[in-house]
């Protein structure tokens, strides 16, 4: 049966927190919180952080099409993505660092 529940954004466990949080690994400042469980993991002093980013893989595809594969058997958390939940709006977040409302101000040219 497929789910056609609406998902809102949780902004504080979102790929907006996840990237914050590594943000914050590397001592960027940031006005938005992380994500607890991922700051947690991240004092182990990695040498490297790799984000790999699969757009459109949201948690209910994974469990219709691969409930016992590789990334479901390894999923430690799931996240939210931001509003509008767009390919445009998420990575101009993982890009940024910012919610999509900020990143829209941001780019406004005024005209005179």
């Amino acid at each position: 049966m497929e789910n056609k529940e609406i998902v809102l954004p949780n902004y504080k466990n979102s790929i907006l927190n996840l990237i914050n949080s590594i943000l914050k690994y590397y001592n960027i400042e940031t006005k938005y919180n992380g994500i607890d469980f991922l700051d947690e993991k991240l004092k182990n002093n990695y040498k490297n952080i790799v984000l790999i980013i699969l757009d459109g893989m949201g948690e209910n595809i994974l469990n219709k099409v691969a409930p016992n594969g590789f990334f479901k058997k390894n999923q430690s958390s799931v996240i939210t993505s931001v509003f509008p939940s767009t390919t445009a709006a998420a990575m101009t977040t993982y890009y940024s660092g910012k919610p999509p409302i900020e990143t829209r101000m941001d780019c406004m040219v005024p005209i005179f």
